[in-house]
């Protein structure tokens, strides 16, 4: 029930993908059960590969994260979240309140290796190869020693789950020069310059989509702005170029739609958290769904920690 357009563009994008020819996996779908049974049928569904968990209470995109655990137990994302931590469910998606939804990942899953704070990491183009932009607002107003968490994670994450071999990390700034921005920044800057992680310094934001860096750390607020930003770009872009048809305009097209990325991993948790756009379309959320399953099947979660845990132990 989450989002804009649920829970209608919601349902819409899971029957999508439960008919997708490459789908191998199941859908539950955590909701008020009359209301998404409806929906199911108005879809044309009536399969057993999605299965219909019934959760009454709402959450409103604008609520307390902190009050929604306390007093929705029987919400969407909670009941998912808890799903996944009983062995239920493999992953979990959401395109609700992000913050409850981020919340419950931290509450009912847990960290890994100690991580200060899960961060949304999304996978954004750039003219070298796909990049590592976190977090993109999960949090706000982060201590360096977050930033330097964040980074960990962003290394690991290209590493493992993307191939980088030594990904370089960048840290986001208003200049390259050490002495730049505020001052947590520059601390972050010092510290990350000891972590054990290809740190190549500070990187401005036109350099970040130049493919500048593998991974780019950002404080939630700023990561935010940039990733809205960027998807502004884009429609703008979109509505330029609509109906030019070259090779190029439609790689750009579909490299740049956001919809095609499948949302943001909460990196740092002991589980498989997406949180996607709050405007989801059913496309969003076909995405999201192929994301959650490629990260529960590589066990992203249980690289990231260990390799965590070896450096942090080093």
């Amino acid at each position: 029930m989450g989002g804009d357009f649920a829970p209608e563009q919601v349902i819409k994008g899971a029957v999508s993908a439960i008919n997708d020819p490459q789908c191998d996996f199941d859908i539950l779908l955590c909701g008020p059960e009359a209301a998404v049974k409806e929906e199911l049928k108005k879809n044309g569904y009536s399969g057993n590969a999605i299965t219909v968990i019934d959760a009454p209470d709402l959450v409103a995109m604008d609520e307390s994260p902190t009050q929604v655990l306390k007093t929705k137990p029987k919400s969407g994302l909670v009941t998912c979240v808890g799903l996944q931590k009983q062995g239920l469910a493999a992953a979990s998606v959401s395109a609700g309140n992000s913050g409850a939804m981020m919340a419950a990942c931290l509450m009912i899953l847990g960290r890994a290796a100690d991580v200060s704070r899960p961060a949304i990491a999304c996978a954004v183009p750039t003219t070298k190869r796909q990049a590592i932009l976190l977090d993109c607002g999960a949090n706000v107003d982060e201590k360096a020693s977050v930033l330097v968490d964040f980074a960990l994670c962003g290394s690991v994450y290209a590493e493992a789950v993307m191939g980088y071999e030594n990904p370089t990390v960048g840290l986001i700034n208003v200049g390259e020069e050490e002495k730049k921005g505020g001052e947590v920044v520059q601390e972050a800057h010092q510290l990350l310059k000891q972590a054990p992680i290809n740190f190549i310094g500070n990187v401005e934001g036109r350099d970040f989509i130049k493919g500048h860096a593998d991974v780019v750390v950002a404080p939630g607020y700023t990561g935010n702005v940039m990733l809205k930003l960027m998807e502004g770009f884009y429609e703008l872009a979109h509505e330029v170029f609509d109906g030019v048809n070259t090779e190029k305009a439609k790689k750009f097209d579909y490299l740049w739609d956001y919809r095609n990325h499948g949302g943001g991993l909460l990196l740092g948790l002991n589980g498989v958290g997406i949180i996607t756009h709050g405007r989801a379309d059913s496309v969003a959320i076909h995405h999201s769904l192929f994301t959650a399953c490629k990260f529960a099947k590589a066990g992203v979660p249980a690289k990231i920690a260990e390799k965590l845990s070896a450096i942090k132990k080093d």
